[in-house]
């Protein structure tokens, strides 16, 4: 290893000669707890929280600097020799050297000697470690992880923060040259050339964009030379998908006639058989897969399932290759066929279709810290939806406007809106349309019009993302408005928000508002709001009138759910106003409907999924969803799986005792694509790349319930969206 390599958070660092993270006020908390006796971790960057347990109450005392070999945000040392994790995690323990020295999963117990370790956790939702001193023993033998030091006294706990910041803003002119110069710095922000940028801490935030009358990168002649080059034609059709990519592979934007990586002298086409935005999607995937595999190579020796596919379909040494230089190694890469890698490759996390306009500009970085794929969408491109293919009720809703149904269903909109018709409702039609679809576990665009299935945001809604401070509270609050009686029964959310161990939830119930003490729960500070009752063009409807947000200068909430008819324009002032981002509808909601998919949204929620990945969920089981979109931020969410980032399980069949299953990950803003997922169960031996997902899968039904004990997440059987409790496959 080289000198300029440094230990920091799930994966190695090499030094990079560009502007460090920009500091963050808010310092870790470490809270002694007195019932249960134990520490409460508290990142009040992004709220995450955790808590430790121990036999008796202790206090903390201010670890020294040089307590962890790891770089931290904050450290403390308690005086306790049995440590213990309130459920059960994965944990790599590694010695003084920070060489790797056993994983300890589900099922499994240690014993170390003599020495000093360091105790990584993973599938928690805070990069979290431990200081302990041998002989220990770590026992994962039942449901937690008991750490064991008879004899020493003295656990360090440190905590690093995963929220990061871009170091610095890039000004530029609209040319497209400056442009391509501006997206050339995003590679600054790598953290390291080695394989382990594949992990996702160790791709820095890219700096932000903004115009200028001028080009302007402050500390940009810090940069290292690019490792490759991008030949493109400075057109925005060009420019724009390639910055991933750009990022990525540490190279530059060159202006050129032809679509083609340059490497050490050898020229790569980047117009393939499928297009150019296929080919570069298909070299980002190729070359980050053989990263996730090569970096087992280093400090992080271990089981991977990735690897093991590989090497079933290739003969390549990756001792060799984890030495190359990033030039080489992306060579000797894209000499493998793409069809040997292709079993091996994760679930893409997000595909963006954006509009080739300069004013989208700005939200290249976003899209690129995400290495999302990005698909430039012209005019041409956006087709009004061919309502005749839609379900009759939001055929009529957006070509005719919405009428009463035949029999009286209570719909979540206002009687005199649902009998009149309005030349509103046909602008709104022709602001419709489906994007074309994409593999990708997250679909978001970027432009006019609205997008059935695809996540609505803006330059300034990904802004927001950086802009957002949680509620200054250990507590996750929760806001649940109810402003009609007759949508009472869904209510019953309350009680499914906040139903997870070890996390502390505040949760209101409001009822009958008016419009004054509407306006003062959106200003309040809150994490999540779930609202029920009636939408319409004048606002929400509230006991003495109606309340329009494009009223409010500003709100003060994350997410929101308003599970109201016709709820698209007053989610988007919501946004606007400054919420991070929300789930609104886009036609008339049957009150039925709503009330079963607000319990589903609110039950995926607190088990850990993102609004946009929760409201994608429904489609594979509710007809009418999609009435329903995210606007802003898809990646919010109110609280972290158990296992870190959240997971669906798919039953396909029960046959002579035997259970026959896929599992889906999905991912998380703090736990995005290149992390390792392991199992808190017997099941699996291996690690496997964050989003994971695993096909046909033979277990039988004691296998089962034993792994769904463990966690409860949500299940797809017989093609609809269940939970353990609520089926019987015995």
């Amino acid at each position: 290893m080289s000198s300029s390599i440094y230990v920091s958070g799930d994966a190695i660092v090499t030094n990079h000669d560009t502007m460090e993270t920009l500091p963050l006020s808010s310092t870790p908390r470490f809270e002694p707890l007195v019932a249960p006796a134990g520490i409460q971790v508290v990142d009040p960057i992004d709220g995450g929280q955790f808590t430790f347990l121990t036999p008796e109450p202790v206090e903390t005392d201010p670890a020294p600097e040089d307590a962890l070999p790891v770089p931290v945000d904050g450290a403390v040392s308690v005086d306790t020799d049995v440590i213990r994790t309130p459920y059960l995690v994965g944990v790599w323990i590694r010695n003084g050297e920070f060489d790797l020295v056993e994983q300890c999963t589900g099922g499994d117990q240690v014993s170390l000697p003599d020495g000093r370790y360091v105790v990584e956790f993973s599938s928690v939702q805070l990069k979290l470690y431990l200081g302990i001193d041998g002989p220990a023993t770590v026992d994962a033998t039942g449901d937690l992880v008991e750490f064991s030091t008879p004899g020493q006294s003295d656990v360090v706990i440190g905590l690093r923060s995963y929220h990061e910041q871009p170091a610095r803003t890039i000004t530029t002119t609209e040319s497209p040259h400056d442009v391509m110069k501006a997206i050339s710095q995003f590679r600054g922000a790598l953290k390291t050339t080695s394989p382990e940028r594949s992990f996702p801490t160790l791709r820095g935030h890219p700096p932000l964009v903004e115009f200028g009358e001028e080009f302007s990168a402050p500390g940009g002649t810090r940069l290292s030379p690019a490792s490759l080059s991008i030949e493109l034609p400075p057109r925005w059709d060009r420019i724009l998908p390639a910055a991933p990519l750009s990022y990525y592979l540490d190279a530059e934007l060159v202006p050129g006639e032809q679509a083609q990586l340059h490497i050490d002298g050898q020229t790569v086409p980047l117009v393939g058989p499928d297009g150019y935005e296929q080919r570069l999607a298909k070299i980002l995937k190729h070359v980050f897969t053989l990263d996730c595999v090569v970096r087992t190579e280093g400090l992080y020796n271990v089981d991977l399932h990735e690897r093991s596919v590989i090497e079933e379909h290739t003969d390549l040494d990756l001792d060799r290759l984890y030495d190359l230089s990033l030039a080489e190694r992306t060579q000797a890469y894209l000499e493998v066929p793409f069809e040997a890698v292709e079993p091996a490759t994760p679930e893409w996390k997000l595909t963006a279709d954006v509009q080739p306009d300069p004013e989208n500009v700005p939200v290249l970085p976003f899209l690129a810290s995400d290495l999302a794929m990005i698909r430039a969408t012209g005019d041409d491109d956006i087709e009004p939806e061919d309502l005749s293919e839609a379900s009759p009720d939001v055929e009529s809703f957006f070509r005719d406007g919405p009428t009463m149904p035949d029999r009286p269903v209570l719909l979540r909109g206002a009687a005199d809106v649902r009998s009149k018709t309005t030349s509103e409702d046909s602008t709104v039609a022709e602001r419709v349309f489906r994007p074309d679809p994409t593999d990708s576990l997250m679909h978001t665009f970027v432009g006019d019009g609205i997008p059935l299935g695809a996540t609505k945001m803006t330059p300034e809604m990904f802004r927001r993302r950086l802009e957002y401070e949680p509620v200054e509270s250990d507590r996750v609050r929760v806001d649940v408005i109810v402003n009609e009686e007759a949508m009472s029964d869904e209510t019953a959310v309350s009680d499914v928000y906040g139903t997870r161990d070890w996390i502390d939830f505040d949760v209101t119930i409001h009822s009958d508002l008016t419009q004054g003490e509407l306006a003062d729960v959106f200003q309040r500070d809150t994490d999540f709001l779930h609202y029920i009752g009636h939408v319409d063009d004048n606002g929400f409807k509230c006991s003495d009138g109606y309340l329009d947000v494009r009223s409010l200068s500003s709100v003060n909430l994350s997410g929101f759910l308003l599970n109201a008819c016709q709820s698209y324009e007053q989610g988007k002032a919501l946004v606007d106003a400054g919420a991070v981002g929300g789930i609104v509808t886009l036609a008339n909601i049957p009150n039925p409907t709503a009330t079963r998919i607000g319990k589903a949204i609110a039950r995926l929620l607190n088990t850990g999924f993102s609004i946009a990945t929760a409201r994608s969920l429904l489609e594979n089981d509710e007809q009418l969803a999609s009435r329903y979109m995210v606007i802003g931020d898809g990646h919010t969410n109110i609280v972290e799986n158990q296992s870190g980032a959240p997971y669906v399980i798919n039953i396909q069949e029960k046959i002579n005792g035997e259970i026959s299953l896929d599992i889906w990950g999905y991912p998380i803003a703090r736990i995005s694509i290149g992390g390792l997922r392991s199992w808190h169960s017997n099941l699996f031996d291996a690690n496997y790349i964050n989003p994971t997902v695993i096909e046909d899968t033979q277990i039988s039904i004691e296998q089962f319930n034993e792994f769904m004990d463990s966690e409860n997440n949500p299940l797809l059987f017989n093609g609809e969206l269940s939970w353990k409790s609520s089926i019987d496959v015995d």
